[in-house]
């Protein structure tokens, strides 16, 4: 059997354990920060010491000959990865068991307004910012733009996959050891210590359906001998380059979102009847729903427009603007009278009987944006003396993304946090060159241009205006959104480590790192609300031929913006330790380090508002920003005393986590939510619209966070028990159980509050009825527009609430078994979500186990229970072949922290309705849960010889399609990005070589 340990972190008054066998690791704190922010404490892990048979595992700052340790601790090896044909970091923690919640995977960089261009996992589901990860045991500089407005983390993205010796992902809140950030766990990112000779790896990969395109080229020279030279230093080299793949080409129905032939059993799939979902949810040129009301999200880039009213309402049928279908790639048309649009007295319009339709999603959006990278690392090791090493390494990476949405609509657009505005657009009778358009903030409407028959012309643009009728107009700008992130990454570090004394029993370590990130993000395409009304004022922008307009226009209209980020963080820290004296079990260890450390962000936010022209602000880029700067300092230390023939293992530890820049310092921050009106309990609210569709249908929330600089950082405690079984020889199994809590959380509004403002609101107009909490009107009602407009945002400042609690089990095992030739490698690994509940400042419990929950942290992509892998590897001579399969657990679809429930029954999920479960036409719910998703890789390689191996990978080689969810990811893709994307890209192939000398 082997030594194990049990640990203990936490307050000095825990040291007497130390003669029962404990470690105890106790974090002393320091301040000093240029920001005003509260400080925390930090420490090192150095990286392992192949040379001389002791490592010091993640977690620990002690040398260690064994590979048990306390905490449960996965490492993923190159060999593994390169097995399972994962050639990236960031794809390889996607898929671990333990990554939960809160993940931003490749699915969520497709116009992402946050964190786009990012990868990062939430282990234990504890989002982002409570996952640390580090490189050598070493942190770097954190992406610049944070996850939700709010959330830093470091981008996986940051080091060239080719030099990783192995990843170790520490699974236990070590924040005693490591300070801030590591409160649900640790990834250290190990790179090669020592390259030898030359060696070229080149693959190439394509999906079933031809796309999605891969390119990858690594190259690495190696020179010297550490054990008989005394020194080896290396270079390499790295480009991979992923091509997009476009929702025009996925199969229904999750790449054109069209979702209008779902519908209940038994009812025709028309899209045009009650028991199917809307035709609003179709990038339809127009969307009619049963009861008449027109689909404002809808309208295409061929416009619809109606004779009205100068305040917005309307007089007449909608119309197309310019008949012809075929010049905006749309083709006609024709509605049946039960789909035609009714007119306020309930009798039916007639309807010329062609109108125009085409789905804009498969024209223009993607569901994997473009990725490039490319990129160089180097390192120089060398011995000094007989007892110590030294080294110097440095890495550039840059890495650009691309992505497309679908074109952005003229009307209902909100800049945040601001009121919605052109809703809808007017089009005066007369324009002029010295028109200029003023938008009343109480409908949102453009008005008073200053043009008349005296100084202007009758307007192209309305075909009512030789009858003096100004006309109202609904359609989508004909260029679709983009989106391109340009992130370069510096990253440098060097430290000596060795021993010394009579018999070299004393060890030290000192390290320094230093790394900045720096990001540009360009969006183009996004419409600024004043500035086209002034060309609808002035005349200068052509709706009925968009085609015509000139550059000029179009960059008046929809300026490019450019926003450029940075991050900075430099380190050094120190350790020394020795051992005591021996133990029956081992020796007895005891180690002590201090660490400073300088981090800052200049993030300014690339749609400021702006107080004087609140209108002259992009429609749908977010505000999100940050800037600021620190210094941390933190000692700590660590005892070991391992006990003979002892299996169990358990650690205990108390931490705490600073606010991160942006909940401090960050500007305001809108996301989005979708709700409904229950018009039972708002019976007087309801009645003042006539109980329209303005009021009984669904609708988007802004949700408007700023910082707080009073903030107090969270505080953990966290354990972990576990055992490691080996009944027989190359058989393994553990268990764990994770215990985390999290206290004085800093989050969002709280679902009770939420609905008491909104209450307040909706019962008797009250806009402040909340400490903190403010409602602020959206829209008009254009049937009832003196009646009291929808919500459209909450605005609030974050705050410490909450209770956060985790529990849950780790399962797994290992197999190896030579057959006579034929090996047999098989790993199991697994994680099951006892409980993830949030207990509320008013002592409500909120609990997301088991659902879509919680959308704050996790943008509505869910906590399923269960995640799994299970990788089984032949060998025989040169051939390897290896299958693994990946699961993810079903949820509900309920969302909890935004008042809904986890319930699944019929009762639960029509109480459900508005809390994220979307309703067919007739009200009754789609769907109530989502089933598990499966995956499935095959991978096999042939080495030819010492020099030579080919191999080829079949991911997702079974072709297992997403599972259907409508509500995931706020409705966006018909599917969750977080825990599907593999399957939406579908069957894929790489075939590749690698070359050693």
């Amino acid at each position: 059997m082997k030594n194990t340990q049990i640990t203990l972190r936490g307050s000095t008054a825990l040291s007497a354990l130390v003669l029962a066998g404990a470690l105890i690791a106790t974090p002393a704190m320091a301040q000093d920060s240029s920001s005003s922010t509260t400080s925390t404490s930090k420490s090192t892990n150095a990286q392992d010491d192949q040379s001389g048979g002791e490592i010091v595992v993640t977690g620990s700052i002690l040398r260690r000959t064994d590979t048990e340790t306390p905490s449960p601790v996965t490492v993923l090896s190159a060999e593994t990865l390169e097995q399972r044909g994962v050639n990236t970091v960031a794809e390889a923690l996607q898929r671990l068991s333990a990554n939960g919640s809160g993940t931003i995977s490749e699915g969520w960089n497709n116009g992402n307004n946050f964190a786009a261009g990012a990868n990062a996992v939430s282990l234990r589901g504890l989002t982002v910012q409570k996952t640390l990860t580090i490189f050598d045991g070493m942190r770097m500089a954190p992406y610049p733009l944070a996850d939700d407005g709010h959330r830093n983390f470091v981008d996986l993205s940051t080091v060239p996959d080719a030099i990783i010796d192995r990843i170790e992902v520490l699974k236990d809140g070590a924040s005693s050891t490591y300070g801030a950030d590591a409160v649900a766990g640790v990834v250290n990112v190990i790179t090669k210590k020592e390259v030898k000779g030359i060696h070229a790896n080149a693959s190439a990969g394509i999906s079933s359906r031809g796309d999605g395109g891969e390119q990858r080229f690594d190259l690495t020279l190696g020179h010297g001998d550490l054990e008989e030279q005394g020194f080896n230093v290396y270079i390499n080299g790295f480009y991979r380059k992923n091509d997009e793949i476009w929702a025009r080409d996925r199969q229904y129905p999750f790449g054109s979102g069209d979702n209008s032939a779902i519908c209940e059993p038994g009812t025709p799939a028309t899209g045009l009847t009650t028991g199917c979902m809307p035709i609003a949810t179709r990038w339809y040129q127009f969307g009619v729903n049963r009861n008449g009301t027109l689909g404002g999200s809808t309208i295409s880039v061929n416009p619809l427009v109606a004779a009205g009213t100068a305040a917005g309402g309307r007089t007449g049928e909608y119309q197309l603007l310019n008949s012809d279908c075929g010049a905006f790639g749309l083709s006609p048309i024709t509605l049946p009278n039960s789909a035609r649009q009714l007119n306020t007295a309930g009798t039916l319009y007639s309807w010329a009987p062609n109108q125009c339709t085409g789905d804009l999603r498969k024209l223009y959006g993607t569901v994997r944006p473009s990725t490039e990278r490319y990129g160089f690392a180097t390192r120089a090791t060398i011995k000094v003396g007989d007892n110590a090493e030294a080294y110097i390494t440095g890495n550039y990476m840059h890495v650009n993304t691309y992505s497309q949405l679908t074109p952005a609509a003229f009307n209902n657009q909100t800049p945040p946090p601001g009121p919605v505005t052109l809703n809808p657009i007017v089009l005066p009778v007369y324009v002029c060159a010295a028109g200029v358009a003023t938008i009343n903030p109480a409908t949102g409407v453009n008005t008073s241009t200053g043009c008349s028959a005296a100084n202007g012309t009758l307007n192209p643009n309305n075909p009512f205006a030789a009858a003096g009728t100004v006309a109202l107009l609904r359609g989508r700008y004909d260029r679709p959104q983009t989106v391109e992130t340009n992130a370069r990454s510096l990253r440098g570090a060097a430290g000596i480590r060795g021993s010394f004394g009579e018999n070299n029993d004393w060890n030290y370590n000192v390290e320094f790192t230093a790394s900045q990130v720096e990001l540009s993000r360009i969006s183009q395409n996004y419409l600024i609300p004043q500035r086209l009304a002034d060309v609808i004022a002035t005349g200068a922008y052509n709706f009925v031929n968009p085609w015509l307009n000139t550059q000029a226009v179009r960059d008046y209209v929809a300026p490019t913006s450019i926003k450029r980020s940075t991050s900075d963080l430099w380190q050094v820290n120190a350790t020394l330790g020795r051992a005591l004296f021996e133990l029956p079990g081992g020796p007895l260890q005891a180690a002590v380090g201090a660490s400073y450390r300088h981090e800052a962000i200049n993030d300014a936010s690339a749609n400021a508002e702006n107080l004087a022209h609140p209108y002259d602000r992009y429609y749908t880029i977010n505000a999100v920003g940050a800037i600021g700067s620190r210094n941390i300092k933190s000692a700590f230390y660590e005892i070991s005393a391992p006990i003979e023939q002892i299996l169990l293992r358990g650690t205990w530890s108390k931490g705490f986590r600073i606010p991160s820049f942006n909940e401090a310092y960050g500007l305001p921050t809108t996301g989005y939510t979708t709700l409904s009106i229950n018009c039972t309990t708002y019976a007087a609210f309801c009645a003042s619209h006539g109980n329209n569709t303005y009021v009984t249908g669904q609708y988007s929330l802004g949700r408007t966070s700023v910082g707080n600089p009073a903030l107090a950082p969270e505080k953990s405690t966290s354990w972990t028990a576990g055992a490691v079984f080996e009944p027989i020889r190359n058989l393994s199994f553990t268990i764990d159980y994770f215990n985390i809590k999290v206290k004085d959380v800093i989050g969002n509004i709280s679902a009770a509050d939420q609905d008491a403002a909104l209450a307040a609101y909706l019962n008797s107009g009250a806009t402040t009825a909340v400490p903190g909490v403010v409602v602020v009107p959206g829209t008009a009602d254009a049937q009832f527009p003196a009646a009291r407009p929808l919500p459209g945002f909450i605005q609030f400042s974050f705050q410490n609430a909450d209770e956060e609690r985790v529990q849950g089990i780790d399962l797994g095992f290992e197999f190896r078994h030579d057959f006579g030739g034929v090996k047999l490698y098989s790993s199991f690994d697994s994680s099951y979500l006892i409980k993830y509940e949030v207990l509320r400042q008013d002592g409500s419990v909120e609990r997301y186990d088991g659902s879509l929950s919680p959308c704050d942290y996790t943008s509505c992509s869910g906590s399923p229970k269960w995640r799994g892998s299970w990788q089984n590897t032949l060998s025989m001579g040169g051939f390897s072949l290896t299958g693994t399969v990946y699961y993810t657990g079903g949820y509900s679809l309920g969302s909890v922290d935004y008042g809904g429930n986890r319930g699944t029954s019929a009762a639960d999920c029509r109480a459900n309705i508005g809390h994220s479960v979307v309703t067919y036409q007739n009200g009754n719910p789609v769907l109530c849960k989502v089933g598990a998703q499966w995956n499935a890789d095959l991978s096999a390689s042939y080495r030819v010889n010492d020099n030579f191996m080919i191999y080829v990978n079949a991911l997702n080689f079974l072709d297992i399609k997403p599972k259907f969810d409508p509500s995931a990811a706020y409705s966006i893709f018909n599917y969750n990005p977080s825990w599907a994307q593999a399957n939406v890209v579908g069957r894929y192939f790489r075939v590749g070589t690698r070359i050693d000398f």
